[in-house]
C-alpha cells in the first residue's frame, strides 16, 4: 500500500501551538531535550488516532487557553444573571480547540481507501489532508449541564451561609465562616469531570492548495471556513495504527501508562508525591510523637472528623434502625455505628497530592497565576 504520512501540524495541544511534525517515509525519529514536545508529540497522535484507549484530559488543552474557556463560562453566567439572550456558537471556542492535520500521501490508485477524504472531483492523487478536531459535541447540552451545576452549587452555598448565620445567631462576635469551594468553581473545572461528556472529535477535510508552510518554525493550520461540516463517520479507520513507548523520567510521569494496555508496568514510588508520602511517614507524621507544632493540625483533623462521623451517622441512621427492627446483629449486641479514621497521610494520598503551579503570561504581559499542571505532566513538553 502506497498511502503514507507526509507531515503532521499539531495546535492547541499542551505546549504545541502550533507545531509541524515531518515523517519519513519509513522511520521518523524525535530527539530533543526534555519539555521540548516529543512526549506531548507522541500523546497528540495518541489521543486523536485511538481515543478510545487513550482519552483526552482537560490538561490536553495549552495552559494559557484556560483563562479564554472560563470567560467562556462567565459570559454565560453573565448572560443568565442579566436574563440575556445566549448565542451558542464555536466562534469563541476554534481559538483554544485542540487540533490535529494528517497529511498524507496517496497515489491514484490507492484512492479508494481515502475515498471520504477526498477535497474534489478531479483530484486524482498525491497530497491529501484531514483535520481532528476535539470540540464540543452538542454546545446547548454542555451549556445547560454547566448552569445547572453552577446553580446547584449557588444554592448549596446559600444554604451554608444561611445555616453558618443561625449557628451564630447569638454568638458575640459571630465565629468567621468556615471556607467552602464548591464544584464547579469555573468552566474549566467543570470540564475537569465532564469533559468526556460533552466533547468529541470531529474530522474535516482540508484543501491542499490552501496549505502553508511553517515561517521560523511556527505553523500555520488552514483555516477552515465557518460553514464547514464534518465527516461522517470516522474516516481513518484502518488507515492507522499508534503503538508507543511512555517516557521513564523517575520524578514526573509514573512509569506505566494505563491508557496503554501494551505498555509494560512500572516499579512504583518514582513520583515525587510517592517519596513524599515516605518521607512524611518516617519524619513528620504528627500522630508519631507529636510537638507543640502539631496541636492545631491534630485538632483541625479531629474536628474534620467528628463532623463526617456526624454526618454520616445521620446519614445511615434509617438503615440501622431498620437492620435492628430484623433483629441484625442480636438482641443483646451493640447498635452498629460509623466511625471514621481521618489520617493526616491521607493529604497526600491522590493523584494531585503534587501539582506545579505555572504563571502564564498573556501578549499583554498580565500574568494569570496558579494554573496548576498535574504531577504526571511534569516534564512532558
Amino acid at each position: 500500500m502506497t498511502v503514507h504520512i507526509e507531515f503532521v501540524e499539531v495546535a492547541n495541544f499542551r505546549k504545541l501551538l502550533a507545531t509541524r511534525i515531518d515523517f519519513s517515509p519509513s522511520k521518523t525519529l524525535f530527539v530533543g531535550a526534555n519539555n521540548s514536545g516529543k512526549t506531548s508529540a507522541m500523546l497528540a497522535l495518541r489521543r486523536f488516532l485511538s481515543p478510545r484507549r487513550c482519552p483526552f484530559e482537560l490538561h490536553d488543552f495549552t495552559l494559557c487557553h484556560w483563562p479564554v474557556i472560563d470567560a467562556i463560562g462567565q459570559s454565560w453566567i453573565a448572560a443568565r444573571a442579566a436574563d440575556e439572550l445566549v448565542e451558542l456558537n464555536l466562534g469563541p471556542w476554534l481559538g483554544v480547540l485542540p487540533t490535529l492535520d494528517l497529511w498524507l500521501h496517496v497515489e491514484s490508485g490507492e484512492m479508494h481507501h481515502v475515498r471520504d477524504l477526498i477535497p474534489t472531483l478531479d483530484w486524482e492523487g498525491g497530497r491529501l489532508g484531514v483535520r481532528l478536531r476535539y470540540e464540543p459535541g452538542d454546545l446547548s447540552e454542555l451549556y445547560k449541564d454547566f448552569m445547572r451545576t453552577v446553580a446547584e452549587a449557588a444554592e448549596l452555598q446559600a444554604a451554608a451561609t444561611a445555616d453558618h448565620a443561625k449557628r451564630n445567631e447569638n454568638v458575640d462576635p459571630p465565629a468567621p465562616q468556615p471556607k467552602l469551594t464548591l464544584w464547579p468553581s469555573s468552566l474549566c473545572d467543570f470540564l475537569s469531570r465532564r469533559l468526556k461528556t460533552h466533547f468529541t472529535i470531529r474530522a474535516f477535510t482540508l484543501d491542499p492548495d490552501q496549505l502553508a508552510s511553517p515561517v521560523k518554525s511556527w505553523a500555520h493550520p488552514q483555516i477552515l471556513p465557518a460553514a464547514s461540516l464534518p465527516i461522517d463517520g470516522d474516516p481513518l479507520k484502518g488507515l492507522v495504527r499508534v503503538h508507543d513507548i511512555p517516557a521513564q523520567r523517575g520524578f514526573g510521569e509514573e512509569a506505566a501508562m494505563e491508557e496503554d494496555e501494551d505498555t509494560p508496568a512500572g516499579s512504583p514510588g518514582s513520583r515525587l508525591s510517592d517519596q513524599l508520602r515516605s518521607y512524611y511517614s518516617k519524619h513528620l507524621d504528627p500522630t508519631k510523637g507529636p510537638d507543640p507544632k502539631d496541636l492545631g493540625a491534630l485538632q483541625a483533623i479531629e474536628a474534620a472528623q467528628d463532623a463526617f462521623d456526624q454526618r454520616l451517622t445521620e446519614s445511615f441512621m434509617a438503615a440501622f434502625l431498620e437492620v435492628e427492627e430484623m433483629g441484625y446483629p442480636g438482641v443483646t449486641d451493640p447498635r452498629p455505628k460509623v466511625s471514621t479514621r481521618l489520617k493526616a497521610i491521607d493529604g497526600l494520598n491522590h493523584s494531585a497530592a503534587v501539582t506545579f503551579v505555572v504563571d502564564v503570561t498573556s501578549e499583554s504581559g498580565e500574568v494569570t497565576p496558579l494554573l496548576r499542571l498535574p504531577e504526571n505532566n511534569n516534564g512532558l513538553g
